[in-house]
């Protein structure tokens, strides 16, 4: 497995637990949240003063009715593919999947970024409290982004070498 698709799984993997133990809870009631997922919440906002999490806004939970009943499945799927794939033959699909995740994850945490940087004051944050923020969130803006521009490549190259092998019969 190459180095790139070895940062892909494993950001899948991590991703799951964050989804459904921090993500989830802008979408699921209170009530039927599990108590561990309530402590993490609890300690993250408390620890890094996440205004996202505290303070979720409609556009918001939104974003993560979408993660929930969208991206989570593919973290699967994506995973099973990274695992079972061979390398040496293009996964079409993988490729478009990663492209259509990428821009959806990318986008919706590019809004995050942007609303936290024109919101924090007004949740009486400090600069360093934001920077700290950004700092956790910029990593799912980053690869979500790279493995969109890593999959359109793939696709162009093997669309290259096709029209190539067309051109030569």
């Amino acid at each position: 497995m190459k180095l790139i698709d070895k940062v892909y799984l494993w950001y899948f993997i991590i991703h799951i637990p964050i989804t459904i133990f921090i993500d989830s809870s802008i979408v699921i009631p209170k009530h039927y949240q599990l108590s561990i997922t309530k402590s993490i919440l609890e300690f993250h906002i408390s620890t890094n003063n996440d205004i996202l999490l505290a303070y979720p806004q409609t556009w918001f939970k939104i974003f993560g009715f979408i993660e929930l009943i969208f991206q989570l499945p593919l973290f699967f799927y994506f995973i099973y593919k990274l695992l079972s794939s061979n390398r040496r033959v293009l996964d079409v699909n993988y490729y478009l999947w990663s492209i259509i995740y990428g821009f959806n994850a990318g986008f919706t945490t590019f809004v995050c970024l942007i609303w936290l940087i024109i919101e924090y004051k007004n949740f009486q944050l400090l600069d360093l409290q934001l920077i700290n923020l950004l700092a956790i969130y910029i990593p799912y803006l980053l690869l979500p982004l790279i493995l969109l521009i890593h999959s359109f490549k793939q696709i162009q190259q093997y669309n290259n070498n096709n029209h190539n092998k067309l051109k030569q019969q």
